[in-house]
């Protein structure tokens, strides 16, 4: 028996005034999988990320996490479900990285209260698992680009919370720090976290994401598995350029024209 979808996205209508962003979303996502999130500029990929973690909220529509509508959940233990790292991490005060991840962990503490013994150790293996631990004792806001988007991951898988999102986390990285971060979102799927990456890099979105949504114009104009998705119909009429796809020993490589 199939497992219902993690994430489900009915008829979901945004708007900033009267100016429509996104128009009658439909999309479910499975759990344990990456999930692209493409389009051009301007195709509502990152407000779509922020109305699923209600940072805005739907002007109609239902987003259904864990089969709850997620207007039925508090916020807190909205908190303990989805989290969000939104693509502008730089930080303006000064706080060390260790307190900076352990920020992730408040969803699951009551008021007035500490860190508990099982709280560092879900610290300590966010760090682990993005290899920021060297970096513990330095200020976030003293980081490098790459630095500070590991950090970010670390608070998000602090939070436990099953479905991660992200906001274009390799746009301003070099080509090294790129792959990094998508072998860790490959580390964090095999771990069982559910992920949904906005990204504008489509050679990345096609070698690592399971499927892909692709958005145009607000609206969805393709959902469903990765290879259909970058027929090279749909990428002209979206993107504007042809596309060829190019196999090797090491994969998969994209040519655009």
């Amino acid at each position: 028996m199939n497992q219902p979808p993690l994430l489900q996205i009915e008829h979901l209508d945004f708007a900033i005034g009267r100016q429509p962003i996104l128009r009658d979303i439909c999309a479910s996502f499975a759990a344990g999988g990456i999930h692209g999130i493409i389009g051009p500029n301007g195709s509502g990929k990152s407000t779509l990320l922020k109305n699923l973690c209600r940072i805005w909220q739907p002007r109609s529509g239902r987003v259904i996490i864990n089969g709850r509508d997620y207007h039925s959940i508090g916020r807190k233990a909205l908190s303990r479900l989805v989290t969000l790292v939104q693509q502008d991490t730089r930080v303006d005060f000064s706080i060390s990285v260790a307190d900076f991840i352990a920020m992730g962990r408040h969803p699951h503490l009551q008021r007035l209260q500490g860190l508990r013994q099982r709280d560092f150790d879900i610290i300590d293996e966010a760090m682990q698992l993005t290899e920021t631990a060297p970096l513990r004792e330095r200020w976030v806001n003293e980081l490098s680009g790459g630095e500070g988007q590991l950090v970010n991951i670390a608070r998000a898988l602090a939070t436990e919370a099953p479905l991660i999102l992200l906001d274009e986390p390799t746009s301003a990285l070099d080509i090294r720090h790129k792959l990094d971060i998508m072998e860790l979102l490959t580390a964090m799927r095999k771990g069982g976290k559910t992920i949904l990456i906005s990204i504008h890099d489509l050679e990345l979105a096609r070698r690592y994401c399971d499927s892909v949504t692709i958005l145009h114009q607000g609206e969805v104009f393709y959902h469903g598995p990765t290879l259909a998705g970058f027929a090279q119909e749909r990428i002209k009429e979206v993107f504007h350029v042809d596309v060829e796809e190019m196999a090797s020993d090491r994969g998969i490589s994209l040519l655009f024209y």
